[in-house]
């Protein structure tokens, strides 16, 4: 991350033109070498003679721009801006306008207007233009197309594409990194390019060697990518042998570690990142932000999501303070005031994201919704980040479903309250055992970002939306394995299939498979919340119709289709989903996720994975109970109370050390006793449970 500035240096084009008189060009050699030095004053000044003798000298024009831009400490973006339109206008060059670039020498031009872009965030037009600059790569001057290629690869892995960077990279070491350092063209040698290499011949060496290291951290970053871990430890030990230990290769290892389970061993790693790191201002990556982001991602892992809410609390702290230390930008010039590389360093949405999620398996769904809703601001195309903000609406109007199964607890709730007292005394029951009768915001809309039931279904309205609709009749494909060597990578190329899930990597096939489960399961609960029993049923019925199914889903998807037929009246039909013998396994892992390639190769403990937040019920008995209580209801509501009887005395006697059943037993067998006419058994029962009664 540190290393962003470079890539986006700026790049001095070569001030010549057909004829040039020795006078200019003693000039031309004076400026560059100010420009090295970091003379500006001194440069400018030659380059203004060079500009009085040449007026119409584009490249003079052009190079004044650059040069008064490092003046300024890169600061005055919007007038270097304004600066480059007019270059571009003289050189008749639009830069809108990819096709029209047929010149090399016209390629600084554009490289300039993607740096700019690149700091700016805008990445795919970037992008675009970039690519348009690499085809011409083979004729241009070497520490341009250095930075060509660099910036290049830099944009792919901005944009998600590792098996492209992988593929360029492998391109770029066979043309550029070669025993001979110095590729060049005697023909049309410009005077500057000439004097930059006769006068610094051995900086050449060292540049070359500062862009293969290059290479092997984007290598490096895009096995992180790519998760193919064993050769990212093997470019990683590259990288430490070739450079020493220092920020980027802190980070890089730490991640390798985080990806492959050992999260203590991660935290080792960022505790030795090195004293003497680059500040903030220098390079425009707050070191202490990404240290304390990353432990934050390590500690949720670790199933300790309070610790890692507080320490990207911390991170949080340490990027307004990086931002307040930067000078306020003027509305009329919004990019001017601070550093270009400081543009696009600010990581409150980045962070805000992370909180929430962390906020939401802590069990604070309030505080969760209020990050989530502030970071869909901009991550508004995400599917996933719609679905964490209707969990956090979930989540407050029921935190769990396991305090159900507490008898002992939920006892109380079973009597309303006492009339009277001695042989007079009446019990009244509870007409319903759960707390979350309001569900409606009366005379507010749905729109409005409050966490309730009905914005839940909005949020996973939006999610579905936003995921691609599956090829009917076709399984869902799985995506291409990830690369161990370069060569691989040239035909695993980034699948058009690949959602958009920014700021996280985006959703393959298969995860988006995995994704629309998730999202369907919660629009059926949230339908059935509402009353959309219509609604609930499709959405339960989906579910059910999905190629690949995890067993919770699965179980799920039978109870929210019965509850809506029940509620439909339909009770037959939904008696076809309540046979217990559809519980065969409550697994919540997505078929195909447990297979990673490279689980067999020891890079990764051999532990199963688990979901970060346990899911109740836990059992496959506890599990089988519930279908049969439900089965039990479907028989009441028919009428058939012997039949729900039996069944809910056979959920009763299955109660023990493995398998829990819930309060709503109880008050069943209460109803069931009293429509069958026996008020002493509902006494005894009442007795037996209720402390009231005693």
């Amino acid at each position: 991350m540190a290393e962003k500035e470079n890539e986006g240096e700026k790049k001095v084009e070569t001030p010549a033109a057909p004829v040039i008189s020795d006078q200019e060009r003693d000039w031309a050699q004076a400026a560059l070498a100010d420009f090295n030095k970091g003379s500006y004053g001194s440069c400018l000044q030659y380059l203004g003679k060079l500009e009085t003798a040449r007026p119409q000298d584009t490249k003079v024009l052009h190079n004044k721009a650059v040069v008064e831009y490092y003046k300024s400490d890169l600061k005055k973006t919007d007038q270097f801006r304004k600066n480059m339109n007019m270059v571009c206008s003289q050189a008749h060059v639009n830069i809108e306008d990819l096709d029209s670039l047929e010149d090399v020498e016209h390629c600084v031009i554009y490289y300039n207007q993607a740096v700019l872009l690149y700091h700016l965030k805008q990445y795919s037009t970037a992008l675009k233009i970039m690519s348009k600059i690499f085809s011409f790569v083979e004729p241009m001057e070497e520490s341009l197309a250095h930075r060509v290629c660099l910036l290049l690869i830099e944009l792919h892995l901005c944009t998600y594409q590792p098996e492209k960077a992988l593929t360029l990279i492998s391109y770029i070491e066979n043309q550029f990194v070669s025993t001979d350092p110095v590729i060049t063209t005697e023909k049309d040698m410009k005077p500057l390019e000439k004097e930059h290499k006769e006068k610094k011949p051995v900086s050449v060496d060292a540049a070359t060697d500062a862009f293969r290291l290059k290479l092997l951290q984007y290598r490096a970053r895009c096995y992180v990518l790519t998760h193919a871990l064993k050769a990212c430890k093997r470019e990683i030990k590259s990288i430490v042998t070739s450079g020493g230990l220092n920020l980027s290769s802190v980070f890089l290892k730490g991640n390798l570690e985080y990806l492959r389970g050992n999260y203590r061993k991660a935290i080792k790693v960022l505790n030795s990142i090195p004293q003497n790191t680059p500040s903030f201002k220098d390079t425009g990556e707050c070191p202490a932000v990404l240290f304390y982001n990353n432990n934050g991602c390590i500690h949720h892992y670790m199933g300790k999501p309070n610790l890692a809410c507080f320490y990207i609390q911390k991170a949080l702290q340490e990027n307004d303070s990086a931002m307040k230390s930067l000078p306020k930008a003027e509305p009329s010039e919004p990019y001017s005031g601070r550093p270009l590389y400081t543009l696009g360093s600010n990581k409150n949405y980045e962070l805000m994201y992370n909180l929430g999620v962390c906020l939401l398996h802590a069990g604070k769904p309030i505080q969760a919704f209020d990050c989530l809703t502030e970071a869909v601001q901009v991550y508004h195309m995400n599917p996933r980040l719609w679905l964490r903000l209707a969990e956090c609406c979930i989540m407050a109007h029921k935190p769990d479903n396991e305090t159900d199964f507490n008898i002992q607890a939920r006892r109380k709730d079973l009597v309303q309250g006492v009339v009277g007292s001695g042989p007079s005394r009446k019990l009244i029951l509870a007409s319903h055992l759960s707390k979350d009768t309001k569900y409606s915001c009366e005379g507010q809309s749905y729109a409005i970002p409050v966490a309730t039931i009905e914005f839940a279904s909005l949020c996973l309205k939006n999610a579905l939306l936003l995921l691609p609709d599956p090829k009917p009749d076709e399984p869902t494909p799985i995506p291409p394995e990830p690369p161990e060597v370069p060569a691989a990578a040239a035909t695993a190329v980034n699948t058009p299939c690949a959602q958009y899930a920014a700021p996280s990597s985006p959703l393959s096939p298969q995860e988006q498979a995995s994704l629309r489960c998730s999202i369907l399961a919660a629009s059926a609960y949230v339908s059935l919340c509402l009353g959309e029993y219509v609604l609930a049923l499709g959405h339960a019925q989906n579910l059910l119709a999905q190629p690949k199914l995890s067993n919770a889903h699965k179980m799920l998807g039978h109870l929210y289709c019965a509850e809506a037929l029940i509620l439909m009246d339909k009770i037959s039909d939904a008696i076809d989903h309540l046979n217990p013998e559809i519980v065969k396994d409550i697994s919540v892992i997505y078929p195909g996720n447990d297979k990673d390639p490279e689980h067999d190769k020891g890079d990764i403990p051999t532990e199963p994975s688990k979901p970060l937040k346990a899911w109740y019920p836990n059992n496959i008995p506890t599990a089988r109970a519930i279908m049969q209580y439900n089965l039990a209801v479907a028989f009441a509501i028919r009428g058939e109370m012997d039949k729900a009887g039996e069944t809910l005395k056979q959920v009763w006697m299955s109660k023990g050390p493995t398998c829990d059943v819930p309060i709503h037993v109880i008050m069943l067998a209460l109803y069931i006793e009293l429509q069958l006419g026996h008020a002493d058994i509902s006494r005894s029962i009442i007795k037996q449970h209720s402390p009231q009664y005693r």
